[in-house]
């Protein structure tokens, strides 16, 4: 791995500036966010990025999310690029990245990506989840294949049909039938936003594709320190970090410390990403 001005303290740095800076965003445009997963539990444990943490996650209703992804460029500043699917079309992941482009952090799963690879922090949409069984049933399903497909990763742990339609789609389909198929997939995904549904779900890993969340949990925000500066968590903070990580006071959790670092191919926060093209990612 590539390690100048390497340390997690120093990403960690990177990493809460661009926090500051979306929080005030959200706030000034009057959008609604909280911190989430890792990022909650540690504000609420110990007011502190978790040390083992290697990024800062918050979610938002999907109405805010949609907006704030489609703010004009310069609401970011020279430095902070916001990463989707729309604006950086190799980038294989359903929701978004604040990224750094004057940093650099490259993981593994990336290296093959033509994509901005600054440090980043992880924004996620918070979705109404259809009230209807069958509905909601059809719904869970059409998120893990519109994930798969953004992903370009077939399905590997789930029932049999959709492990099987998932792989035709990522590895035998076209392009244009991907992405025809991508496009309807997202519609159907987000079809329930007009609707006062009870629950909602978090569109981001395969078990938050499965946990159906009260909407009643992210009705208000709560403020919280956080790194010495106060952020937005939802008021079911409790409920959702106890259905989530059951005794999430208890220390380590050794299943949820993050992506490893043995994962980082380069991680820099003196250099651009693109010093490393060619030698750590685009090989």
């Amino acid at each position: 791995m590539e390690t100048t001005n390497f340390g997690l303290n120093d990403l960690h740095q990177v990493q809460l500036d661009m926090l500051k800076h979306l929080v005030k965003v959200c706030k000034d445009q009057g959008f609604t966010y909280f911190l989430s997963f890792g990022s909650l539990l540690g504000a609420v444990r110990n007011h502190s990025i978790i040390p083992w943490d290697d990024s800062i996650d918050v979610i938002m209703p999907y109405p805010d999310y949609e907006k704030l992804t489609n703010l004009p460029r310069d609401v970011w500043g020279k430095d902070l690029f916001m990463q989707t699917y729309d604006t950086d079309p190799q980038y294989p992941r359903c929701y978004a990245k604040l990224r750094n482009s004057t940093t650099t952090l490259i993981k593994a799963d990336y290296a093959d990506c033509d994509i901005n690879q600054g440090i980043y922090i992880n924004i996620m949409p918070l979705i109404r989840l259809a009230d209807k069984p069958d509905e909601r049933k059809k719904q869970q399903k059409d998120a893990k294949l519109y994930k798969a497909i953004t992903e370009r990763k077939p399905l590997t742990a789930d029932e049999w049909p959709l492990r099987l339609y998932s792989s035709i789609l990522v590895e035998t389909a076209s392009d244009s039938k991907r992405e025809k198929m991508r496009e309807e997939l997202k519609a159907q995904v987000f079809s329930h936003e007009d609707e006062n549904t009870k629950d909602c779900f978090v569109l981001a890993g395969d078990i938050s594709l499965n946990l159906a969340l009260p909407v009643e949990w992210f009705s208000e925000a709560v403020p919280c320190e956080f790194e010495g500066m106060s952020v937005n968590i939802p008021k079911g903070w409790h409920e959702w970090l106890t259905l989530r990580y059951g005794d999430y006071m208890s220390v380590p959790i050794t299943d949820i410390q993050g992506d490893k670092i043995a994962g980082f191919l380069a991680l820099d926060t003196g250099k651009p990403y693109t010093e490393y093209k060619g030698i750590s990612y685009c090989c």
